[in-house]
Order: C-alpha cells, then structure tokens, then sequence
C-alpha cells in the first residue's frame, strides 16, 4: 500500500484543496509527551510500574467480562473497552443486549479513533479512559452534540 492509502482521507482531502492537515499520530505523540491527559505519573522512575499494573488491571477486568460471558473474542475491540470503561466504573448493564447511552456512542467513537493511532490494546484502553474522562470532566454539557463521526473533529483532530 502506499503512504497515502494508509492515511486518513480527511489529510489527503485538506492537503488537495491547500490546507495543511494535522497527522493524528504526530498530534497524539506531541500530547503523549506533554501528558496532559494524566496517562502517566509525574516521576518518570515509577512509569514502568505504572505500566505493569495497568496491564494486570486490563487484563483482570478483560478476563471478569469473558468469565461472566459479557465479551468474547468476536466482540469488537471497542466495545470490549466500552464494557471494561463501564465495568469499572459500576456501570455495567446486566445485559451486552441494553441499549447504548449516548455517553457510550461518544466512548466507542473515541475507542475506534484511537485504535487507528495506538498500536497495543492496553495502551489504547487507558488512553481512551483518559481522554474520555477529560472529555467529561471539561465537555460535559457538548456531549450530546458530538456525533460519531465528528469528534476527532470537534476535539481538533480531524
């Protein structure tokens, strides 16, 4: 495939009709540096930890959803992040059948943008949980205008 097959269509378009797009990657990278999100502790020391912990964490919450038969391996990765988000936070419905609550629609728009940008499951699940969250500590009441294809675009990256 070639360099521009594999990026957003949105970059080619913008760069045809003469605006200069953003790379989600770069974009990603410079706030991963910044870490304004709060996805990493302040001392660099306990980063690696850190990241050991949230990977046993990922893991244990993954291994409870398929125990109590909420996921499977056919369940969409975004979803599986949306069920976890929710788990863990004591919002899991009884059900994978209930419908979706349009907060959830707003996390699996996030959850499949970010899996385009981050390669390792577990870093795309804490990436997005601390997006989301940023989201709606600062965005609460615009949550409710945010379609699923436009809020890379609302929040600047599309």
């Amino acid at each position: 495939m070639t360099e521009d097959s594999q990026r957003n269509f949105r970059s080619v378009y913008y760069e045809k009709v003469g605006f200069r797009g953003v790379e989600e990657k770069k974009s990603l990278e410079i706030l991963l540096k910044d870490d304004r999100l709060g996805i990493l502790p302040p001392h660099h020391e306990s980063h690696v930890q850190v990241m050991m912990y949230r990977k046993e964490q990922y893991s244990d919450v993954l291994h409870a959803l398929k125990v109590i038969r909420f996921v499977s391996d056919a369940t969409p990765q975004s979803e599986v992040y949306l069920y976890m988000h929710r788990l863990e936070s004591g919002k899991l419905p009884r059900s994978p059948s209930f419908p979706l609550e349009p907060e959830d629609e707003v996390f699996l728009a996030i959850a499949k943008a970010m899996e385009e940008m981050v390669e390792d499951s577990v870093d795309c699940y804490w990436i997005t949980r601390c997006f989301v969250n940023q989201l709606n500590s600062k965005y609460r009441d615009t949550l409710p205008q945010l379609v699923r294809g436009d809020v890379m675009a609302v929040v600047g990256w599309g």
